[in-house]
């Protein structure tokens, strides 16, 4: 067997954390540096730039098809291919241009949709499924760390961005953004990432052979080593009560994260402190991510989620009720931590209640759902503003889905495995 002075599942954490840094960053983060440049140039309304997002969330159909092609194929192959799409598209919304007229927006909606697609095949499937078959004992820990890579991701990708853009221009920090993707994560993809520690002849965790072990997660949240299919699992209420609970609390992660920007500038917040300030709050979230991780491997996850759904009202609140800079700062710190719970504990849950035999398959299914959610709510909100001139109606929304959401949450319960069924 080879030897390694670092075990090999250490390496698959950086190459996780650094595609969800640079694709995760770059995808998502970005969009609120982009949203005023934007709309000076072709006029469009907040409500018509937010649907972009939105768009893009119908990639989420396509979550259990890229978890059966990790599942089959492996990680590798699937990371690379999400990594030249994401850098490519990325790179091809620099090029929209006002003299395109109506079709402008369009072109820029079918680009962000391509650019999404390869976010599904470069982000949380692939990398959540490797991370997981490389741990058991330290899964929680070891997810935690990786997922520091979309807080770190918001933390510097997006004050690049705003840089770019007020130095440069709009277009060519699309362009650049696009092509750091390809550079970066297609050679990591391809000569680092293994899906399973069996494909080296080493074990999870790296114990020592004939120390084989047997997935019981610690929390007793689940039965030990459960035989799930998607199939199986879209038949459960665990799987439902899961999907509605982060659906519903992911709206409002979503629409913050798209508009947090816009509505610090409404506030005559500059630019450059508005995206200051976002990236702080993606800050602020790395921290809990390692922390969730932590606590998720010795208390159920149910009541460590639930706790995050009370900070994002917390945090709803203060930024419904800021009257100066004091709740903002207040805001940052609470919204940031519960982001990163929230963000850290989603594919833990699927590991727990429905074990690893179809995990990257069940968590696309998870996506199809709690991605259109997440994407969906950036619409509503800026439609709400463009309706009332105000975004207080779509944060009380997002205050009571949350509590909904912790509400359901709170009602799961340890699935049967279907071989006991």
């Amino acid at each position: 067997m080879p030897r390694y002075s670092i075990f090999y599942g250490w390496w698959i954490v950086a190459v996780g954390m650094a595609s969800l840094l640079l694709a995760g960053g770059i995808g998502f983060y970005t969009f609120g540096a982009f949203f005023i440049p934007l709309i000076d140039e072709f006029g469009w309304s907040r409500g018509q730039l937010s649907l972009a997002m939105t768009i893009a969330g119908l990639v989420g159909l396509a979550g259990p098809l890229i978890g059966s092609w990790v599942d089959k194929y492996g990680a590798r192959a699937v990371m690379a291919i999400g990594a030249l799409v994401t850098g490519g598209a990325f790179a091809l919304l620099g090029l929209t241009n006002p003299g395109w007229g109506p079709y402008a927006i369009w072109y820029f909606y079918v680009i962000t949709f391509i650019m999404a697609l390869g976010l599904v095949g470069i982000l949380n499937i692939p990398v959540a499924t490797s991370v997981s078959n490389w741990f058991v004992e330290k899964r929680g820990l070891a997810m935690g760390i990786t997922l520091t890579g979309f807080g770190l991701g918001g933390l510097l990708m997006l004050p690049l961005a705003s840089y770019l853009i007020a130095t440069l221009d709009w277009r060519t920090a699309y362009h650049i953004l696009g092509l750091i993707i390809c550079v970066v994560l297609i050679p990591l993809s391809i000569f680092i990432i293994r899906g399973k520690p069996e494909e080296m002849g080493l074990l999870p965790d790296g114990k020592p052979p004939g120390k084989e072990q047997v997935e019981m997660p610690s929390t007793g949240d689940a039965q030990a080593g459960p035989a799930w299919t998607l199939s199986a699992a879209l038949r459960t209420k665990t799987f439902w009560l899961i999907v509605g609970a982060l659906g519903l609390a992911f709206v409002g992660a979503g629409s913050v994260l798209t508009h947090l920007i816009p509505f610090l500038q409404d506030k005559e917040v500059s630019p450059q402190m508005a995206s200051t300030i976002l990236a702080l709050t993606i800050g602020a979230s790395i921290i809990s991510r390692v922390i969730a991780g932590c606590i998720v491997d010795r208390v159920p996850i149910k009541y460590v989620i639930s706790f995050c759904f009370f900070l994002q009202i917390g945090g709803l609140a203060l930024l419904l009720a800021s009257g100066s800079m004091t709740m903002v700062w207040a805001f940052v710190i609470i919204f940031g931590l519960a982001m990163g719970g929230m963000f850290a504990l989603e594919p833990l849950l699927v590991s727990q209640y429905f074990g690893l035999t179809s995990f990257g398959a069940i968590y696309g299914g998870l996506w199809v759902f709690v991605t259109l959610a997440f994407v969906g709510g950036p619409a509503m909100a800026g439609y709400i503003f463009d309706i009332t001139g105000s975004y207080d109606l779509a944060f009380i929304i997002f205050i009571i889905a949350t509590l909904v959401a912790t509400a359901l949450i709170l009602l799961l319960k340890p699935s049967w495995s279907p071989r006991l069924a």
